[in-house]
């Protein structure tokens, strides 16, 4: 009988999880050499700790307005504040001063507008717990919170999402040109 190479005793001794994990992880390593060869797609920074936790706005974005998208035919796409300039590594430079500040301001103020609903929320549920909390009266936490999040949660949040979507879908979008 033949015998078998030091490899081939190898994989036959492992289980299935184990070949799964080796293929896997041979898997790995051969993605980033095929994706070297001719990938066109650009390195996408990984998030920071900041929006990982918090969500994907930037600071300031309440006060100062929505970041605008500015996707170039190149394919790379920035998102930038009002009357920011882009040079775009094709070469292209992107101003989004372009855009009338009348319109920005418009969306500027549905996008506060559509903002005050969750915030007064959430006040006022704070406030009224620690109204229970302070009055002794913690069995009423138990019965306030878990109304307001589902309340929240099933009822108001789709209504205030679909409004919200509705006002975006009014406003005018913008085709900038490249200086």
């Amino acid at each position: 009988m033949g015998e078998r190479s030091g490899a081939a005793r190898t994989a036959a001794r492992r289980s299935g999880a184990a070949r799964t994990a080796a293929a896997a992880r041979t898997a790995a390593a051969a993605r980033p050499a095929a994706r070297t060869a001719g990938a066109a797609r650009p390195a996408v920074p990984a998030p920071s700790a900041r929006e990982r936790l918090a969500g994907h706005e930037r600071p300031g974005a309440v006060r100062k307005g929505p970041p605008i998208t500015v996707r170039c035919p190149c394919g790379e796409h920035r998102e930038l504040a009002y009357g920011e300039v882009w040079a775009c590594a094709c070469g292209r430079r992107w101003n989004t001063g372009q855009i009338d500040t009348e319109q920005y301001d418009r969306l500027r103020r549905v996008q506060l507008r559509y903002r005050v609903l969750p915030v007064c929320l959430g006040v006022a549920t704070s406030l009224a717990a620690l109204f229970f909390l302070l009055s002794h009266n913690t069995f009423s936490l138990f019965l306030l919170l878990p109304a307001v999040l589902i309340g929240w949660g099933m009822v108001l949040r789709p209504i205030h999402r679909r409004r919200y979507a509705q006002a975006l879908g009014q406003l005018p979008r913008w085709e900038l040109r490249p200086e």
